[in-house]
């Protein structure tokens, strides 16, 4: 008899009762994985989160999960990181449970890394109030083509930084799957030193993600040969571990400002939000892109990591 890994993760690692659910309805299959594993009578409010600029491929899984869960609809839009403070500000607001410290389960596989980034900063300041903060991901092969077309890149809110003028700019880019998105950061900030990183091959989640991932890397690095480059690998299943080496590269480097542009996976992008919060001084950047492989973007894998916010806070 074949044992469902993501199905047996979620009822043996989850709280038994769900206080506060909350899912992205994207175009990626994997955003579904609670609504095919997950029994409704273990929630009591749901959110489902969904990105304006996706509906039209993303519909269909919306409604489902607001069906299953009895859920509510949260609108965000792509081009507005307030919109998506403001969605997840709503939905906490608007959530009742009898007075008890609740929980709050995110499915993160598929919010972008933008509103993943916001919703940690959100959860870590007030994380006090709820008794666990529980972070599903649930693993996936990705297409070769993920995005196209830079549109814009800004600072994420919640992790602008301490920036001085007087220093030079120190860039780290944990490199994913997107070529040009990586190297039109690199172009837009010119930095003084870049350290580019990638899924190391015993950290990675599948070997020919890891070697999709390094064929990425060597491409990018091979184009800025005459900088001042630093190779380093990173884990893509343990968020501390990231942590650890983003905060060992920015006290390398205390003569810099430090930027992080996280374009590799949910759990790298963790680990980023991580060190940020405990250096202040790191500013955390997103490139917005023009448009994405809604039809071909991922296919889902039958394995999944939860972790438990409260368990990574340093006070």
């Amino acid at each position: 008899m074949t044992i469902n890994i993501v199905k047996q993760r979620l009822l043996e690692q989850l709280p038994d009762e769900i206080d506060y659910l909350m899912v992205c309805a994207s175009f990626e299959d994997r955003c579904l994985s609670f609504y095919e594993y997950l029994d409704s009578e273990r929630v009591s409010k749901t959110g489902v989160f969904y990105f304006k600029q996706f509906l039209s491929n993303s519909s269909q899984n919306v409604s489902k999960l607001e069906k299953k869960f009895d859920g509510q609809r949260f609108e965000m839009d792509y081009t507005s990181p307030t919109s998506i403070a403001d969605a997840i500000m709503r939905f906490v607001e608007n959530a009742e449970t009898d007075g008890a410290t609740p929980n709050v389960v995110i499915d993160i596989s598929t919010f972008t890394r933008e509103s993943l980034l916001i919703l940690v900063r959100y959860l870590l300041i007030n994380n006090e109030e709820y008794s666990g903060i529980y972070l599903f991901y649930r693993f996936a092969s990705v297409s070769q083509y993920l995005s196209d077309g830079v549109e814009s890149i800004r600072s994420v809110l919640g992790y602008m930084g301490d920036v001085s003028v007087d220093k030079p700019t120190h860039l780290v880019l944990l490199s994913g799957f997107e070529y040009e998105r990586a190297k039109d950061i690199i172009d837009a900030l010119e930095p003084d030193f870049i350290s580019i990183g990638y899924g190391g091959e015993s950290c990675s989640i599948t070997t020919s993600l890891y070697e999709l991932n390094k064929e990425f890397t060597d491409k990018l690095v091979a184009y800025y040969t005459n900088e001042n480059i630093h190779i380093f690998e990173h884990s893509l299943i343990d968020p501390d571990e990231v942590k650890d080496i983003v905060l060992k590269l920015v006290d390398d480097k205390q003569e810099y400002n430090t930027v992080v542009a996280p374009l590799n996976n949910k759990i790298s992008t963790l680990g980023v939000a991580l060190a940020a919060v405990q250096n202040a001084s790191i500013q955390l950047i997103y490139s917005q892109m023009e448009e994405y492989n809604e039809k071909n973007y991922s296919q889902c894998e039958d394995d999944c990591l939860i972790f438990n916010l409260n368990d990574m806070i340093i006070m």
